[in-house]
């Protein structure tokens, strides 16, 4: 099997091979005297390139410009190989068989022509340049067709791993690890570190890297359940001080022992130093007390004053640091206990399958002009599935009242055409302000607004799942309708076209 990145390094391999073909110009490889009348019938068509040694190694021509190149492979196109001199016949084979060695391609060959016999070298030139004409055809073929095959290798391999990620995902099953502990020190002597920094605000360098990190979590020594304060936590970079995740928990609902601070996603890319900032806002009269570990002998990762920059104790925070695959999205929000969220009012995110009562009131509508009576939507009971068939011509669209949840970030579903006599299905889900708009993100030639969101066509063959999902640029702030559509990519035969949206869900916010 081709993977992934494979496949897209073939691509690039396979248009290298196709620019180097065919940007050059036609090699003419001589020896001999050139003359003016063969010149110019050359003229800027081809690339005369004069024979002077043939070694093991490399092959010595001279150019029109009396430039000399070391060849060490065959040119990517040879017009004609000519001796235009008797004397010059046995260096011109040599040089045809060692450019034989190194092409896998026909070569022309080897032919003794007058240095003047213009309408010689003409009409070799013709007659070769019409093998050359049909060998070029072949290798766009041949091109273009493994250009295909790697393009569909690499969306089959994409759709199979969103598809396996989202199953994960949904079922908690993504390996997280404990990959760090500082566990709080048994003397409670050191003091409350918020209420004596500056502006109750203290910074931790983490002890790993950032690779991989999905969540940090700190030890409650002593929780403030009467507070009116918001404790905001962040956690950036130092290399580029950029601010990965942030979090704001009223300090009221925080609880003694482990707090967990879990990231969107895993964190993915270069390698950084990660530091975890802490402070309070409002009322600092009745502070929580972050436990502390063992003295800390490395002065930078002693727990510091985050505006003086200088170490408020001799110890670092108690914490615990979890790691995962990177770019992954952490499963089981609910086995973390802090608020992972973006403002005051985001208590976090969860996954949810659309309720079936939604399900089985999705109705058909019609919204463009090919729109026929045909009826292709379905609820299917027993299996939580949607069955959107397709028309012979046109798109069957299907309306979810009330699918697309407030507060929902992203909407997925698993897609099948269930018979293995069907033609290829393309499906799509969509969600926009108006119906009018819904035609108008189907066909492309509107993007998606604020509050709209189009997954894209996916193509779906017979018997071989894909996933699809949309994402909304922000959390929806009430309500909305989700729609489903499905075509047939090649019109004309909708026949054993069973088109499936299974496992519909939502990433909700709130």
């Amino acid at each position: 099997m081709i993977g992934a990145a494979a496949a897209r390094t073939q691509d690039i391999h396979i248009l290298d091979n196709a620019r180097r073909s065919y940007v050059r110009k036609p090699a003419i490889l001589f020896s001999g005297r050139l003359s003016d009348n063969v010149k110019a019938l050359a003229g800027d068509a081809y690339e005369l390139l004069k024979i002077k040694r043939v070694a093991e190694d490399h092959l010595l021509v001279r150019d029109e410009a009396g430039q000399e190149k070391r060849l060490g492979e065959a040119p990517p196109q040879i017009a004609a190989i000519i001796a235009f001199d008797q004397t010059d016949q046995e260096l011109v084979d040599r040089a045809s068989d060692w450019l034989r060695k190194r092409r896998n391609n026909p070569l022309p060959a080897p032919m003794l022509i007058d240095a003047d016999d213009a309408a010689g070298f003409a009409a070799l030139v013709m007659s070769n340049a019409n093998q050359l004409a049909k060998k070029s055809a072949e290798m766009t073929t041949s091109l273009f067709r493994q250009l295909a095959e790697a393009r569909q290798a690499n969306e089959e391999l994409q759709n199979r791993f969103a598809a396996l990620e989202a199953f994960i995902d949904r079922h908690g099953l993504q390996p997280f690890e404990l990959a760090f502990i500082n566990p709080p020190a048994e003397d409670d002597t050191e003091p409350n570190v918020l209420a004596t920094a500056s502006n109750a605000r203290i910074s931790q360098i983490l002890p790993v890297a950032s690779s991989g990190v999905s969540g940090v979590a700190l030890h409650v020594a002593k929780p403030a359940p009467r507070s009116e304060a918001i404790l905001q936590a962040s956690l950036a970079s130092v290399e580029d001080g950029r601010v990965i995740e942030s979090w704001s928990i009223p300090v009221a609902e925080i609880e003694a022992g482990w707090m967990t601070l879990s990231l969107k996603s895993t964190i993915a890319g270069l390698r950084r130093t990660l530091k975890l900032v802490v402070s309070v806002d409002g009322q600092r009269a009745d502070l929580p007390t972050l436990s502390l570990g063992n003295a800390q002998p490395l002065a930078l990762f002693r727990l510091q004053d985050a505006e003086l920059r200088q170490s408020v104790s001799s110890s670092s925070l108690a914490l615990q640091v979890y790691v995962g695959l990177p770019g992954v999205v952490p499963p089981n929000r609910g086995s973390f206990s802090a608020r992972a969220a973006q403002d005051n009012d985001a208590p976090g995110l969860r996954e949810m399958s659309l309720p079936q009562d939604a399900l089985t009131q999705t109705q058909q509508v019609h919204l463009d002009d090919d729109s026929s009576g045909f009826d292709g939507v379905t609820y299917l009971e027993g299996e939580h599935t949607l069955s959107c068939h397709p028309p012979a011509f046109g798109t069957t669209i299907a309306r979810i009242a009330g699918g697309c949840p407030a507060g929902t970030l992203r909407l997925s579903a698993n897609l099948l055409v269930a018979h293995e006599k069907a033609r290829d299905v393309e499906f799509a889900l969509v969600v926009g302000r108006e119906e009018g708009r819904i035609i108008d993100l189907l066909s492309g030639t509107s993007e998606p607004a604020p509050g709209e969101g189009f997954s894209g066509w996916i193509r779906v063959p017979a018997k071989q799942p894909r996933f699809a999902s949309l994402y909304l640029d922000a959390p929806a702030r009430e309500a909305g309708d989700l729609y489903l559509a499905t075509r047939m990519v090649d019109p004309g035969n909708q026949d054993f076209a069973w088109a499936r949206f299974m496992n519909l869900h939502a990433l909700v916010q709130g």
